[in-house]
């Protein structure tokens, strides 16, 4: 491999996805990364919700903030096994995001002897996948003054992430008196009064651009018992802001019209703010650079939902970078290709130079 630190950057990443962490349970694999980082050069410490925190460059002014995320998709139980095979390296959560995050030790083992003359935070954050709901990227820029963000996910190499996708997502819980399927019967089921609530939803036009998911309905007892209580999980996405609201208001007006005999409860679950990087913005700019100084294309500049977006809700300028290619993400045979890495370092180590006040 052409660049000099790809092999080692490959052996933490393959360390770090060792370790399991769901979202919620990030707590070993953020101890490890800490312990990396001291071994890279910095003091590094964990705050208060579990994000993985440290710092060069000289205090007193607002840092540029390289995230990468912590937490997979896959639950604890999940086997781990890391295979070779020919220009690729195949594990759960291999790309998304244990190399993204070996990528923050790597710039923090070339950052710690250069003394930057501009302030550089690296973070290993937690809450980024599912019901997450950004709460380490949230509470980093509550607590981290931040004049620029950047993202560092695995596998999307090909993409310059320029914008946020919104979402907001709730539970609905309905419950009723539940009872015997026949002995009982003409009893609102909670089960019932869900999925028909959910029908007429999706029934409704939805605004343009916005996206709507039900991903999750659970509920009863037996098949001969009528349900007491019910669960939905709604997902609704959209880069505009104001077809979320309005896709929102709909959610909460049709799921709270609970049939008679019926209880509807309508929580809030998760909001991840959308908004967009301008065009011309010297972070941008700056990514881009370092994509073509590397010897990269130009990116498909667009929207996605990263840690980037805890960014645009404060009006912080952002982007979401990526490191190489992959495949079969959220899968266990999830993977990310070789040959693309060393380009791929090469332009993340020259976004941070310039970032830290350092050659580009």
């Amino acid at each position: 491999m052409a660049h000099p630190d790809t092999r080692q950057l490959l052996e933490d990443a393959e360390r770090i996805c060792a370790v399991p962490a769901p979202t919620f349970a990030e707590e070993r694999r953020a101890e490890l990364v800490r312990e990396m980082l001291g071994a890279a050069g910095v003091v590094a410490r964990i705050d208060a919700v579990g994000n993985v925190v440290c710092a060069v460059g000289p205090e007193g002014e607002p840092a540029a903030v390289l995230a990468a995320h912590l937490d997979t998709v896959f639950p604890a139980e999940q086997a781990i096994e890391i295979r070779h095979t020919e220009g690729r390296i195949h594990a759960p959560g291999i790309g998304d995001n244990s190399i993204g995050v070996a990528a923050l030790v790597h710039l923090a083992r070339c950052l710690a002897p250069l003394a930057p003359p501009r302030r550089v935070v690296l973070a290993a954050t937690v809450g980024e996948e599912g019901l997450g709901d950004l709460r380490g990227a949230k509470h980093l820029l509550r607590t981290v003054p931040c004049r620029a963000f950047v993202a560092v996910e695995g596998m999307m190499l090909d993409a310059l992430k320029t914008g946020g996708v919104g979402s907001t997502r709730y539970r609905v819980i309905y419950e009723g008196p539940g009872g015997h399927s026949w002995g009982d019967r003409g009893t609102p089921s909670a089960l019932h009064g869900l999925i028909e609530a959910a029908a007429r939803f999706l029934a409704l036009p939805a605004p343009p651009g916005v996206a709507r998911n039900v991903g999750r309905l659970a509920g009863g007892t037996s098949i001969n018992t009528i349900a007491a209580q019910a669960t939905l999980e709604l997902d609704l996405r959209a880069e505009a802001p104001q077809g979320l609201r309005t896709a929102a208001a709909a959610a909460r007006e049709t799921f709270a019209a609970a049939p008679t005999g019926l209880r509807a409860h309508v929580e809030l679950i998760g909001e991840r703010p959308s908004g967009a990087i301008a065009p011309d913005h010297p972070l941008l700019e700056a990514a881009r650079h370092a994509r073509a100084a590397s010897g990269l294309p130009p990116a498909r500049e667009g929207a996605s939902s990263t840690d980037a977006n805890a960014a645009y809700g404060l009006g912080i300028p952002a982007v979401t970078v990526g490191l190489t290619t992959g495949g079969d993400a959220h899968r266990a045979q999830e993977y990310v290709d070789l040959a693309p890495l060393p380009a791929g370092l090469a332009a993340l180590e020259r976004l941070a130079w310039a970032l830290a006040g350092l050659e580009g």
